[in-house]
């Protein structure tokens, strides 16, 4: 579903489509041009928590739309994966082979932390 939102453009304001899902405010976040407008959700965390020290982030995902990109998976809805770095864009099929990923490998820590208590 979309709706359709005003945006900041090269100084000008117009009107874009934008997913029901998108977080950004297109008026705050002016662009220069309009091939440069993109869209995220909120983002989700994964912290970890640390000895003696604050948690910290490790991970963070959103969805994404870059309208104009010149790669076409990215014109359609697609989650980042991101640790601060360059991140990992994926397809939906791809975020669930993640996700995937991430419940084998919960496991292994609850294993770890087991082990680490001496219970195993």
């Amino acid at each position: 579903m979309t709706r359709i939102v005003p945006a900041m453009v090269s100084g000008q304001q117009i009107f874009v489509e934008c997913p029901s899902w998108c977080t950004v405010d297109h008026v705050e976040h002016a662009e220069g041009f309009l091939v440069d407008l993109w869209h995220a959700s909120n983002y989700a965390d994964l912290n970890a928590p640390r000895i003696g020290k604050d948690p910290e982030l490790v991970l963070f995902a959103r969805l994404g739309i870059d309208p104009f990109a010149s790669e076409p998976e990215r014109q359609r809805a697609f989650i980042t994966v991101d640790d601060g770095g360059e991140g990992a864009y994926m397809t939906p099929d791809q975020a669930d082979e993640f996700a995937d990923n991430l419940e084998a490998f919960a496991p292994q820590i609850r294993e770890m932390a087991r082990t680490a208590r001496g219970d195993a």
